[in-house]
């Protein structure tokens, strides 16, 4: 018991330590900041999935180094660390995470846009805050188009990422998450961060498999985005 309470407890210290990395190497503006925060997010990425007990295969095309953004299926809150620890990336996320403790301040810690879903006013900023981060700062963003962590994929994804993408003239590069067992790592419905934390750990090691498309530029954004909704699906029914 004692050994969970202190992997459980990690999680928020690990967090805590890599966000206040990050924020002083931003105070200090240096030259190689940007390549140092990158860094950063990687090694807190794995130190964290490390500490859960998920081990991690990547395949499909290497990722993207250039300013792009990635949209992938979301399972579970270990999509973030899975894919951070994988790819350059800041994420796009609800704006009531940024009011958890000790979360919040990390996800702004790492550049993460902020949205209201119920606002029009926040979608809008969202538009113009992740087209800049790309072509402005450099900076590769991570879009979760399900807008929730699913396991069935049975509602259409929002296809934003996609008009961003045609409008800013950004390519996509999509990836695919699977978790086993999958019934364990889902954070899905009615489940709290904590318990389901602790289910995690007790379970004593989960595996995850993210395999990433080619990047590629967006013709018909409705169409593209059914297609690799469709793709990501495939991977939920696979053996």
């Amino acid at each position: 018991m004692f050994p969970l309470i202190i992997r459980l407890l990690k999680v928020f210290t690990l967090t805590a330590k890599h966000a206040g990395q990050i924020k002083r190497v931003r105070s200090k503006n240096l030259p190689n900041g940007k390549a140092l925060i990158t860094q950063i997010k990687k090694d807190w990425a794995r130190a964290s999935l490390d500490n859960l007990g998920v081990r991690v295969k990547t395949t499909g095309a290497s990722v993207s180094e250039r300013p792009i953004l990635f949209v992938g299926n979301h399972v579970s809150y270990l999509d973030i660390p899975l894919v951070m620890a994988t790819a350059p990336v800041s994420f796009v996320a609800k704006f009531e995470l940024s009011r958890w403790p000790i979360i919040g301040d990390a996800c702004r810690a790492v550049g993460t846009v902020f949205v209201k879903r119920e606002s029009v006013e926040s979608r809008k900023l969202a538009v113009q805050k992740i087209g800049d981060a790309c072509l402005e700062d450099g900076q590769s963003i991570c879009i979760f188009p399900s807008g929730t962590t699913t396991v069935k994929e049975d509602k259409p994804w929002r296809k934003g990422a996609f008009e961003i993408a045609k409008l800013r003239g950004l390519q996509i590069q999509c990836f695919r998450i699977k978790y086993c067992p999958q019934e364990i790592a889902a954070f899905v419905g009615d489940d709290a961060f904590v318990p389901h934390l602790w289910r995690l750990l007790k379970e004593g090691s989960v595996s995850a498999e993210i395999e990433f498309s080619h990047p590629f530029t967006v013709d018909v954004p409705d169409e593209d985005c059914s297609k690799w909704q469709h793709w990501c699906k495939e991977i939920l029914n696979k053996d």
